[in-house]
């Protein structure tokens, strides 16, 4: 006789059928980490190569996090490896091609696409984190010090540092949010609270942006070519700060940019190294429709810290995955708090001991408890 009653079995064919098929589409995914375009002269073999490399380098550490990690001896081996899981290549122009060129200059783009499979597990069999597309979204405050003067900084009346600071942030694979500075957050946030840091101001102006984190960064020149940056970032549930030099305003916020997806990678980008794999059961409720079944598998393997998922149990509103995964369960957590699909969950005792209510934040022995949100 069949251990399972024959209803529940068709439901479990008719679910895997169904999640193996559905996809969907992810506002928090960034869709560019395993591309890179470089300047280059020419279209000779050698040139190529030496593009591919460079391109491959940058994809290394906009997956990786780690902007340090090319000052690694080991990591010229895997740079060799690079011609080898170009997917695609092509050439394109330069955008704004300078007039009166030294022989020997840049005078195009190559943009390269590698294997995002190939590279993760590259970088993973090298014992090097590899930090997935769900990414957090990072709302940009700067303000400007000279002398006695201090104001705001307007995108739109800067258009070269933003397009610097923009450029920096795509090369590091983090989404890069401008305010408006429109009449609405002129209201909102004055320069006061920038430097006086006042969190609860800074936070409340940003709620119209729905940023994951808040970067606010004081610009101040010092005389004699030197810049200094005071930054300070808003994180969920801490702030992080710190300072930098330079000796231009771009540099200085530049420099800036980078120690914050730093901050930002040394959060969210699972530790595998230290870590290893684990296997952790997902329990995940609030599901009322078979689409929410296929939404909930495909943005669990969505998170480059997953492994393998595979299905455990499927009940009326739940489902449990088993899950293998880099980095363990904090590695899991922080991957997941990045989304808008799952939210956590928490067994509480109620009044009646035969009735547990559910809600917000924790998990249990077992394993971890979340919902659709």
């Amino acid at each position: 006789m069949s251990r399972f009653p024959l209803p529940r079995i068709c439901n479990w064919l008719f679910l895997a059928w169904l999640l193996g098929s559905y996809s969907v589409v992810h506002a928090e995914a960034v869709t560019n980490l395993y591309e890179a375009e470089v300047a280059v002269f020419g279209q000779s073999g050698e040139a190529r190569s030496k593009g591919i490399r460079e391109a491959f380098a940058g994809v290394l550490v906009k997956i990786s996090g780690d902007s340090g990690l090319l000052d690694d001896p080991q990591v010229e081996q895997l740079l060799n490896r690079g011609s080898r899981l170009v997917q695609q290549y092509r050439y394109k122009p330069l955008p704004n091609p300078p007039e009166g060129v030294e022989e020997g200059a840049p005078d195009r783009l190559l943009w390269a696409r590698f294997d995002a499979r190939a590279v993760n597990r590259l970088l993973r069999e090298s014992g090097v984190p590899v930090w997935g597309e769900p990414r957090p979204s990072m709302l940009l405050w700067l303000g400007q010090e000279e002398g006695a003067r201090r104001s705001l900084i307007s995108p739109d009346r800067a258009t070269s540092l933003k397009q610097q600071l923009t450029q920096t942030a795509d090369a590091r694979g983090l989404p890069l949010v401008w305010p408006l500075m429109d009449i609405e957050d002129q209201r909102a946030v004055q320069v006061s609270d920038l430097w006086g840091g006042f969190e609860e101001n800074i936070r409340r102006a940003s709620d119209r942006y729905l940023p994951d984190v808040i970067l606010v960064g004081r610009l101040s020149y010092r005389g004699q070519g030197s810049w200094r940056g005071e930054w300070i970032l808003y994180l969920p549930d801490k702030i992080n700060r710190w300072q930098s030099y330079a000796e231009t305003r771009a540099a200085v916020a530049k420099e800036g940019m980078e120690q914050a997806v730093d901050a930002l990678a040394l959060r969210f980008a699972p530790q595998q190294v230290s870590q290893g794999i684990s296997s952790l059961r997902l329990r995940v409720h609030g599901l009322t429709q078979l689409a929410d079944y296929a939404l909930v598998q495909d943005y669990l393997r969505s998170l480059a810290m997953i492994d393998n998922v595979d299905l455990l149990a499927a009940d009326p509103e739940q489902v449990s995955f088993l899950l293998r995964v880099h980095g363990g369960r904090d590695a899991l957590v922080r991957g997941i708090q990045l989304g808008s699909v799952l939210e956590p969950m928490v067994m509480r005792v109620s009044p009646d001991p035969d009735q547990p209510e559910i809600s917000e934040e924790s998990v249990d022995g077992e394993g971890l408890d979340y919902r659709l949100r």
